[in-house]
């Protein structure tokens, strides 16, 4: 395991067989170095691309795309989150009143930030949600998961459902994003969707047993498997 308490410094290995976990900069110093698997983001990470496999069966199906710094209908609460798996913010429901003031604080706050107006956000309607779980899939299996959320109130275990566990592999052989991925599911008004799907190298895990995770993806990559 190699431990960057400053990102930005060269770093030298004997070896590039690298797997990272910690934040999309660090996803980004794999790239630099070549590391394998290194970093699991694609492009696919992003709702433009795997809104047009998924479809409906994802929760926000209704969202619009709008540029950050674009105007739009804000007379009722409404969800945001950016398009692409950046976390540059992080998704939730907004009002007129705290809208206007992120938006106008993050472009107006003079700091360097990958947030700018020509960000690509999605806008959908507030929906209800029941329960919440963040799944693991490598190589098209559900190696492990955690319920994250009960209603509105943050929660977590180990115990999956499987209407949730079945909905997922339904999905996976629909489409997959990356040969590991993180697949968010929720119970919505009694019906299963997907909430977001995300990067390996930078979701919380919550209560998954990562020892499962890891050695899915160590058995993927020794098995000459390449992205």
């Amino acid at each position: 395991m190699v431990e960057l308490d400053d990102p930005e410094k060269e770093v030298t290995l004997d070896r590039d067989d690298v797997f990272v976990f910690g934040s999309l900069k660090m996803a980004r110093i794999a790239g630099k170095y070549g590391w394998r698997p290194g970093s699991l983001m694609t492009p696919n990470h992003d709702f433009n691309v795997y809104k047009e496999h998924y479809r409906e069966n994802l929760l926000n199906w209704d969202s619009r795309v709008v540029r950050f710094a674009d105007d739009f209908d804000t007379s009722r609460p409404f969800f945001a989150r950016p398009c692409k798996d950046t976390k540059v913010f992080a998704g939730k429901v907004f009002d007129a009143e705290t809208w206007v003031e992120f938006r106008d604080g993050a472009l107006n706050n003079g700091h360097s930030t990958t947030l700018d107006r020509d960000t690509e956000v999605q806008i959908s309607t507030v929906k209800r949600i029941q329960k919440e779980f963040r799944l693991w899939v490598v190589d098209g299996e559900v190696v492990t998961g955690s319920l994250y959320k009960l209603g509105n109130t943050p929660l977590t275990s180990e115990v999956i459902d499987e209407g949730a566990l079945e909905f997922a592999r339904r999905m996976i052989d629909v489409f997959q994003l990356a040969p590991a991925f993180i697949m968010d599911v929720c119970l919505a008004d009694d019906e299963w969707k997907i909430v977001e799907c995300g990067c390996v190298n930078c979701a919380g895990f919550y209560k998954a047993d990562m020892s499962k995770a890891l050695m899915a993806i160590e058995e993927l990559y020794s098995n000459g498997r390449q992205i």
